[in-house]
């Protein structure tokens, strides 16, 4: 069996093997069908082939006939199944296709018309018949240079050139097989070898569903055949000079064995990397950038630092439009947009929004990809069947898709930690539908690992920096208690003895002064210790909206007549575990800075309790919460000091000490909650106090259910109680049951 048999008989059992593997995939595209076809129709041609060498018309004349006939009406039919199938892969418009159908019709008919006549066996028609069949080859072929002029982005220009080459790759060596056999050359036969190769390139194109991959498929291909030719080296080296001795031939073809396997690791990673530098030298980049990048990751425990390096790193590579990081957001459910690179996508992503995505993620996707997307929805509206389950998967694509529109991202990487989403990483090529093949988004995976990672422990790092400031700050705080407070006592008590009432004119007024300062100064010392002290904390059981009614009733003389106070109350927030009285305390500071914060023109402070949507739809295991916001009219809150806010002895009062929100932070987060500020500049400030929720008892069999409220509605079973009402009405007694107080709330 010569070499040109061999390789029939190897491209005919590969073609009908990629065939029957497309065939049985389930939900199989149109265009896998057309591959299957196409795949089958080679194989076929390969096969008589085969079958006609092996059989000579000497012995086996009906079977040569039938063979050589069988060869030639295959072979006109491959352009019709080459040509259905790139006018399928390119989606290219059905104008061209009834063209194309006319074209390989007549291919077919002129196939017929030699295979079953008495042409079939006249060497001219033959040879003829190939040559038009390679011509109409060369008109797919152009097909793909056709679509090559008219894309706009280089890098996609390049990705069809190297799929346009491979086919004429094919179709020349089929030429130059044809030639060396008509006219009986000494070439080698390649033909059916680079057929089958480019079979095995297009099945992996269909199966990834990505253009992207013909890229890395070709780099590993070539890498593979040049690390082949090596190590064919290697063996003949160590081979090819031993011929009689049959035992050294054996001891030799070992040791070449194992020196292959040794050097096949290492050289098979060196030969990948330099065929992707002189191939893909973009790719290349990218790689070394990310590779770089997570070395650089371990040695960064600032969050600030580390986005900064991320973004700027991957923006700078040039492959990248677009960049962003979100952050899972402690004020409110969602992510927030922590910082970005190329146009600013949306600042916040709500739990709605993300909803479909965070779907994805639980189902175990590592990362969400824009075209994939885009390829579902495509496949399922191509579907004829239509039911619940195709309404509700589409539905959960849009919503995913319109995640990703709003992070302007192509492909979104969540950051896991502690089992849960806490932010995403976001890149995007807006330039290329496939901007990064699969090896580089297993690299960009890495990336994201590590990123979460340092994310968790610079949470942990900062936890660990607040306990020694504590620490330093109780240390100072015992020397202080002594080395200040009796100094200032002694002052404080020598100007009150000399009593400024008696002294006349500005005698009086500096002693007053002095008395004033050293109030001041010991009301600044006073804080200090009560932010360094240890908190005593006494956690039980607490209605929240008993807390709120207590308080406002305790202060509500403190607030100016021109202030308007109001209380809503959503009645059915469950309880939470804490100390009622320290919840007082943080009240009491919220709304004396409200109150401070607002114009003695006049002004309105809401104290609002409500429980929010629950931000564990996508987590059985997260429980709920409920909030205390403090709204006032203020002038609000500069963004460039909202970062700051809660930070010990920051301060933009004249009198201020700084520590009033720190003391609230440090009593909120002993109580497992989180506290945050939402304010826009000449809009008013919001300061939202969150607070893990209690289970909630269960209703007894008779009683009514209890009002429903939905948060940034008007609550029919809220109360709003303005300042005149706190004043003058009695507020229910903290004994009552709560439907007793729903019945009075709905008289209100």
């Amino acid at each position: 069996m010569d070499i040109p048999t061999q390789n029939a008989l190897f491209a005919s059992v590969v073609g009908l093997a990629l065939a029957l593997a497309m065939l049985l995939r389930s939900g199989r595209s149109r265009a896998m069908t057309l591959y299957s076809l196409f795949a089958l129709n080679v194989a076929g041609y390969y096969l008589a082939s085969f079958v006609h060498s092996i059989a000579p018309a000497a012995d086996y004349p009906w079977i040569a006939r039938i063979s050589l006939g069988a060869v030639l009406l295959l072979l006109a039919l491959v352009p019709g199944a080459a040509v259905g199938f790139f006018l399928e892969f390119l989606s290219v418009a059905k104008g061209t296709h009834a063209a194309a159908r006319r074209l390989a019709l007549l291919s077919a008919v002129l196939g017929l018309s030699v295979a079953v006549t008495p042409l079939a066996e006249r060497s001219w028609a033959q040879f003829g018949l190939s040559v038009w069949v390679l011509g109409v080859l060369l008109i797919s072929v152009s097909l793909l240079f056709l679509r090559v002029r008219s894309q706009q982005s280089r890098i996609e220009r390049l990705r069809l050139t190297y799929l346009a080459i491979g086919a004429g790759v094919c179709i020349v060596l089929s030429l130059v097989d044809l030639v060396s056999s008509h006219y009986r050359l000494p070439l080698p036969s390649l033909g059916a070898v680079f057929t089958t190769l480019y079979l095995v390139f297009l099945s992996q194109t269909l199966r990834k569903l990505r253009l992207m991959d013909l890229n890395e498929l070709l780099g590993k291909l070539a890498a593979q055949a040049v690390l082949a030719l090596l190590l064919a080296a290697v063996f003949s080296v160590l081979t090819s000079w031993v011929k009689e001795n049959t035992l050294q031939l054996l001891f030799n073809t070992v040791v070449a064995t194992f020196i292959i396997i040794i050097l096949l690791e290492p050289l098979g990673a060196k030969v990948d990397a330099q065929m992707v530098r002189i191939l893909f030298r973009e790719r290349f980049e990218l790689l070394g950038a990310l590779g770089a990048l997570q070395a650089r990751m371990a040695t960064v425990i600032d969050i600030g630092e580390v986005t900064r390096m991320t973004l700027d790193t991957l923006h700078e590579t040039g492959r990248v439009t677009h960049v962003s990081i979100y952050l899972l957001a402690e004020d409110k459910p969602g992510y927030r947009l922590l910082d970005s690179r190329g146009p600013p996508p949306e600042g916040f992503l709500d739990t709605a929004a993300a909803r479909g995505l965070l779907l994805m993620v639980a189902s175990g996707q590592k990362a969400v990809l824009l075209e994939n997307l885009d390829s579902r929805m495509k496949a399922l509206r191509a579907q004829l069947t239509e039911g619940k389950r195709f309404r509700d998967e589409l539905k959960r694509l849009n919503d995913t898709r319109g995640a990703l529109v709003k992070m302007l991202a192509g492909i979104t990487v969540p950051l896991m930690g502690n089992d849960r989403v806490i932010g995403f990483l976001n890149l995007w090529d807006e330039r290329v539908p496939e901007a990064y093949a699969s090896d580089e988004i297993a690299l960009i995976l890495k990336v994201a690992e590590r990123l979460a990672t340092v994310l968790e422990n610079s949470k942990l790092y900062e936890k660990i920096r607040e306990r020694d400031r504590l620490a330093a700050l109780g240390e100072m705080a015992a020397g202080l208690a002594h080395e200040i407070r009796n100094p200032l006592g002694a002052i404080k008590g020598a100007a009150q003895c000399l009593d400024p009432r008696r002294l006349p004119g500005e005698d009086g007024e500096f002693l007053g002064v002095i008395v004033e300062e050293v109030n001041r100064l010991n009301g600044v010392v006073t804080a200090f210790l009560d932010y360094a002290r240890p908190l005593k904390q006494n956690f039980g059981p607490t209605d929240l909206n008993e807390v709120v009614t207590r308080t406002m009733r305790l202060i509500q003389n403190d607030v100016p007549k021109e202030m308007n106070l109001a209380v809503e109350l959503d009645l059915t927030v469950p309880k939470v575990d804490a100390d009622a009285e320290q919840l007082k305390q943080v009240l009491i500071n919220l709304v004396q800075n409200a109150v401070q914060a607002i114009d003695t023109s006049g002004g309105r402070i809401t104290v609002r309790t409500l429980k929010p949507d629950r931000f564990g739809e996508f987590r059985s295991n997260v429980a709920e919460s409920v909030e205390v916001h403090v709204f006032d009219t203020g002038p609000g809150i500069p963004v460039d000091h909202q970062q700051h806010i809660f930070v010990p002895f920051f301060t933009t009062k004249q009198k201020g000490t700084g520590l009033g929100l720190a003391i609230c932070q440090r009593i909120v987060k002993n109580h497992g909650g989180s506290i945050s500020v939402q304010s826009k500049p000449g809009e008013g400030c919001t300061i939202i106090v969150r607070f893990p929720a209690l289970p909630s008892e269960q209703p007894p069999a008779e009683a009514a259910p209890a009002p429903e409220w939905t948060p940034m509605l008007p609550p029919a079973s809220s109360q709003s109680l303005p300042q005149e009402t706190l004043r003058e009405g009695p507020l229910p007694p903290p004994a009552e049951s709560r439907s007793k107080r729903e019945k009075k709330s709905k008289s209100l």
